[in-house]
């Protein structure tokens, strides 16, 4: 094979480029970039960076690192097998013999070394480290205190320590707190099984994105005449080594642009390919990278959304920080899985631009965007008046977001809040409720009808949420039944069952929220244009929606949200109305609501319960809902939003949660009580609680 200097393997005239400028200038200049998540960037020196706004100052850094320059990982295994079982089938041309005499060689350097750190990556962060310390000495003036975290893999560990230690040698008076665990998996590495919100093929791509990978390896990748080099026949990849084309030009490619991590035989493979192979096999692989990690339409994985438990503890630990002034810097060192969806969340320099084109993909985020030793810097600058400024840097160099600057690289921090935090809580919600959502929208609910009617009643034992849970629920067509609120309050009370009887109902519910004392309402109750509670004295953590009847017939209602002020204006033209609460679903959203570390939250919102709730469809359908709670391995109760995630699987538009625990009870004039409610504390039909108010469907 001729033997072609890295550094001269571009030549313009040789290459087929069909993508956007940017990149194609950019591997011509650095042609080491070719090597796409393998590439070492040029750590040693750093850039000028924009001065500050006058007047304020560095005092806090919040980073995110990947490992440095490693050898490579199962690829050396990976390719030493192919070969030799080719050379042992006889399946090897010339060239490929003199290929494996060569890497036999070389395979016996590296073999042992799999995944460790080399001297160059161990060197890039305590250059990172250095450019740090110079570029913001500010931050480290006087005592100085880290917090540092890695995940538990050696080369990570090692580049912290690689890190923490050059910081040592500059900075007499910093102390530093350092750990590498799994514990962190959540934020830190979430692909890790351990991490609590793991799913399987929660970050793979759906099959129509993989078809499309592969369509565009095929077409920009020369797989055959690579393979034909090696082997007697491009069949033999498949035939009789069982790998893809895709799998071994993949690997082959990594293990000869890894060599330039290496301290020793640094770039000893860079003949294998050709300029332009080299090229299009870049070109190849960015696609499947930039689908798995950043923001390709309709991939269908959840890189991104993981992402967002990392960008949520970095604006926490920060805001932490910051209001206590303990910790000047916070690192974490991780891999590119972990950093590279993390800039396209935030969308550095316009990384989290969404698009269906891989052409365009490549020009927005190619993959030498994150090379080894990446890193990610938010750098804080504060003035005598305590307003905060943030920068980015990716990869020690000044970047842009998607925010308006304060000045040049300069941006608010309760903007950058204001941006970001929305974008988390819909992300952390996406993974949380993916699963279930999947589990409860495929549960079979054996409908069946109530009697001669229209309405419909269905129950199911259900494994969700990793509980187990007992939900019972009817549902009419509004348009062919009658919903109604009813009162009998103090002496009156009764059972909900009763409630359905007296009324001859076909179903019913228990109402909301009561002084289980006095058995008298404790939120606003009208029932046939009479209020028998105009006030609600009930938290107000909790009763903030009302569910309102205009006509007699029932057929118009309505879900809408009030505070303490504004009910009795809610009610006023409606024939009966009833507050309760929280709001579940408003205009075919859920709510969300965020632990605000009080008591209640804890104990109403977090905690698993009995839930009673009602809500209605854009087709005209009401649902009455119970989940039975409290029965270990029976029915353990949903938290607040566990039971957004079931209205969501049911296509609810607007829902409301009614008064819980001993007096969630639902009925039908079929059957009676068909959920267990919680009163007597056994797993039957008897527990009915006493409750003033009712909802009935007639």
């Amino acid at each position: 094979m001729k033997k072609v200097a890295v550094l001269l393997l571009f030549v313009v005239g040789s290459l087929e480029l069909c993508f956007a400028q940017g990149s194609k200038e950019a591997i011509i200049n650095d042609p080491l970039k070719a090597a796409g998540s393998f590439y070492v960037y040029d750590y040693k020196d750093a850039s000028s960076l924009t001065p500050a706004p006058e007047g304020y100052k560095p005092f806090y850094v919040s980073h995110f690192g990947r490992h440095g320059a490693r050898y490579c990982t199962s690829e050396y295994d990976a390719v030493h097998g192919w070969f030799a079982k080719a050379a042992e089938k006889g399946l090897l041309t010339d060239e490929g013999k003199q290929f494996f005499s060569r890497y036999e060689k070389f395979y016996k350097k590296v073999r042992y070394s799999k995944g460790n750190l080399t001297g160059i990556g161990k060197e890039q962060h305590r250059k990172i480290a250095e450019h740090m310390f110079q570029r913001f000495p500010e931050v480290f003036e006087g005592p100085t205190h880290v917090e540092a975290v890695s995940t538990e893999s050696a080369r990570v560990i090692m580049s912290m320590w690689s890190f923490l230690s050059s910081l040592q040698s500059l900075d007499k008076d910093i102390d530093f707190n350092a750990d590498a665990s799994a514990k962190y998996a959540s934020w830190l590495q979430p692909s890790l099984s351990s991490n609590p919100y793991y799913m399987k093929g929660g970050f793979s791509c759906n099959k129509a994105t993989e078809d499309a990978v592969k369509d565009y390896f095929e077409a920009n990748v020369p797989w055959k005449e690579i393979a034909g080099k090696f082997f007697v026949s491009p069949d033999v990849l498949e035939k009789d080594l069982k790998v893809t084309p895709e799998k071994f030009i993949e690997t082959l490619h990594g293990v000869v642009t890894c060599t330039h991590c290496l301290d020793d035989d640094h770039g000893c493979l860079d003949d294998v390919f050709s300029s332009d192979e080299l090229y299009k096999i870049w070109k190849g692989l960015s696609a499947s990278y930039f689908a798995s990690v950043a923001n390709y339409e309709g991939s269908g994985n959840m890189t991104l959304d993981y992402s967002a438990f990392t960008l949520g503890q970095i604006i926490e630990s920060a805001d932490a920080d910051i209001a206590s002034g303990n910790t000047q810097l916070r690192l974490r060192f991780g891999h590119d899985s972990g950093i590279a969806p993390l800039l396209a969340l935030l969308d550095v320099n316009g990384f989290g631009r969404a698009t269906s084109s891989f052409e365009e993909g490549l020009e927005i985020f190619p993959s030498y965007n994150i090379p080894m030793g990446a890193s990610l810097q938010l750098v804080f600058y504060r003035n005598d008046s305590g307003d905060i400024l943030v920068k980015v840097l990716q990869n020690e160099q000044e970047g842009t977001l998607p925010l308006e600057a304060v000045s040049g690289p300069y941006y608010r921090w309760n903007d950058f809040k204001e941006h970001y935090m929305p974008i988390v809580r819909a992300s952390k919600r996406n993974v949380r409720v993916k699963e279930p959502l999947a589990v409860l929208k495929a549960t079979d609910w054996g409908w069946k009808p109530v009697g001669d009617t229209k309405a419909e009643a269905g129950s199911a034992s259900v494994n969700v949420f990793g509980s187990t849970q007992c939900i019972s629920m009817v549902r009419f067509p509004m348009r062919d039944h009658v919903v109604s609120v009813v009162e009998k309050d103090g002496p009156d009370a009764a059972i909900t069952s009763r409630f359905g009887e007296d009324t001859r109902a076909i179903a019913a519910i228990n109402g909301s929220y009561f002084n289980v004392q006095t058995l008298m309402p404790v939120t606003y109750v009208k029932d046939e244009g009479k209020v028998f509670c105009d006030v609600t004295t009930d938290g107000s953590y909790r009763c903030n929606g009302i569910f309102r009847i205009q006509d007699k017939k029932g057929r118009k209602v309505d879900i809408v949200s009030v505070d303490s002020l504004n009910t009795a204006k809610a009610a006023k033209g409606w024939r009966e109305a009833i507050v309760s609460g929280p709001v579940l679903m408003e205009e075919g959203l859920p709510v969300i609501y965020e632990n605000d570390g009080s008591r209640n939250y804890r104990k109403f919102y977090a905690q698993r319960h009995p839930r009673t709730l009602l809500g209605y469809t854009t087709d005209g359908w009401i649902y009455f809902i119970v989940t039975d709670g409290r029965f270990p391995g029976q029915g353990e109760g949903m938290s607040i939003h566990e039971l957004t995630v079931l209205c969501e699987s049911l296509g609810l538009y607007e829902a409301l949660n009614f008064d819980g625990g001993g007096s969630s009870t639902i009925w039908t004039k079929e059957d009676g009580v068909i959920n267990h409610p919680y009163d007597n504390k056994k797993f039957d039909h008897e527990g009915e609680r006493i409750v003033p108010n009712a909802i009935i469907c007639k």
